[in-house]
């Protein structure tokens, strides 16, 4: 009971508005509100205004952060930023969760290399001719977290020459990255609008043998504990899934240890570090599938759940942002109260959602979302007066960018090349 108790109270108070705003405000009341002596101070305390700005629950809290990080912002010498000092891969001469998705066809028409998260794109700044690469490609940014306060979302930027499309992982990204900087050109696509649908199959109702689903890493902030507080209440016959990967020093065997706190280890499955093709089957088997976290980034899962035609439960209130493709056709928005009632009527009345039917008719998968991201692309260029003859790559997400068409990563290979040896940028070929 104890342990439970820890569990449940660390996780209130990670979530509590009031702890979080304070959190935030002593960071605030700590910084410095003068201007820093030197790029490597004015980095610093960026950083930790960042922490603020993310910890936040009030709106006008992160204004103060984000005015605060406005104010040391001119102190920073885009060439003299120690990287290394915030982002522990950054030494790496490779960067991966990066696709050329197309060439650099002439001097009026740039190609387009697409990246995954801040912190590779910030490793770009490693280039020999960074300037050079900008002339060539155009980069599109997918953010990993929400809300996107880091050093690299605010530091890159001004060491880039050209404007960044960025795509976002909450709705509210629209308005936030903007006011971090003015070279970001929005567009609302998520990291989980790259699904591919013909990785799945769905299964009929009938060969559905698992009652609750949840792909998710083992970290805290995927709240494992909340299912196996709400499994003491369900049915003993339900058969439960848990699938994912050791996250920040948690494993399967944490994970067992907390169902053990709640009186439920025997009522569980756990695999860990599954092969796709388990991974698929053990989607298109459930009848439902559940993310329980209160906040992070896109969440890819929930997508990928709904093209298995098994519908999704998300809290009403969670701050992520594949949220919104939850409606009455794929998946049930959950209430902290009474979870294993509502999960209870989630998993008898499954039958009745269409979740794949749903986001393939509303274009959510990667074929209709690349030709979105192209049409930005496309509009962008001959508005600015560039030219534009040819379309990006249809781009598919599992678990990195890859290509949907494989005929693609061998006509675009040579740019990857030529990116290395003209650049000094060393980007793996998917």
């Amino acid at each position: 009971m104890l342990k439970r108790l820890k569990i449940q109270a660390e996780d209130m108070l990670r979530y509590n508005p009031a702890v979080r705003n304070l959190l935030a405000s002593a960071i605030l009341l700590k910084t410095p509100s003068a201007q820093a002596a030197s790029t490597v101070e004015a980095a610093r305390i960026i950083h930790r205004l960042c922490q603020a700005a993310r910890l936040t629950a009030s709106s006008s809290m992160m204004l103060k952060a984000e005015a605060a990080i406005a104010r040391q912002l001119p102190a920073i010498n885009p060439e003299q930023v120690p990287w290394t000092e915030f982002l522990s891969d950054f030494g790496l001469d490779r960067i991966h969760k990066t696709i050329v998705l197309k060439r650099s066809v002439s001097e009026r028409e740039k190609g387009v290399v697409f990246v995954s998260f801040d912190n590779q794109m910030a490793r770009l700044a490693k280039a020999k001719d960074l300037r050079k690469f900008a002339e060539h490609y155009t980069l599109v940014l997918s953010p990993q977290w929400s809300p996107p306060h880091t050093i690299a979302s605010y530091l890159f930027p001004r060491l880039y020459p050209d404007p960044i499309f960025c795509l976002i992982s909450n709705p509210r990204d629209l308005g936030i990255f903007p006011r971090i900087s003015d070279k970001y050109r929005m567009v609302p696509l998520y990291a989980s609008n790259w699904v591919d649908p013909r990785e799945f199959t769905p299964a009929p109702i009938v060969e559905k043998n698992i009652e609750i689903f949840m792909l998710a890493n083992f970290a805290k902030y995927k709240r494992h504990h909340a299912l196996f507080a709400a499994l003491r209440e369900l049915p003993r016959n339900y058969r439960v899934l848990l699938v994912g990967q050791r996250e920040r020093g948690r494993d399967r065997d944490t994970l067992l240890s907390e169902a053990a706190a709640f009186g439920v280890r025997d009522r569980i499955e756990i695999r860990e570090n599954v092969s796709d093709e388990e991974l698929h089957n053990s989607f298109v088997r459930a009848k439902t599938s559940l993310i329980l976290s209160r906040r992070e980034g896109s969440c890819v899962a929930v997508v990928e759940s709904m093209f298995a035609n098994t519908p999704v439960g998300v809290y009403e209130d969670a701050e992520v942002g594949s949220r919104v493709f939850i409606n009455e056709h794929t998946g049930r928005l959950l209430k902290h109260n009474n979870l294993a009632e509502q999960l209870k009527d989630f998993v008898e009345s499954s039958a009745q959602f269409q979740p794949r039917e749903w986001v393939m008719e509303n274009g959510v998968g990667c074929v209709a979302s690349s030709q979105a991201l192209n049409q930005a692309l496309k509009q962008h260029a001959l508005s600015s007066g560039a030219e534009w003859t040819e379309d990006i790559a249809t781009l598919r997400w599992r678990p990195n960018p890859q290509y949907y068409d494989p005929q693609d990563a061998v006509r675009l290979r040579p740019c990857y090349e030529e990116i290395e040896r003209s650049c000094g940028i060393d980007i793996a070929l998917p």
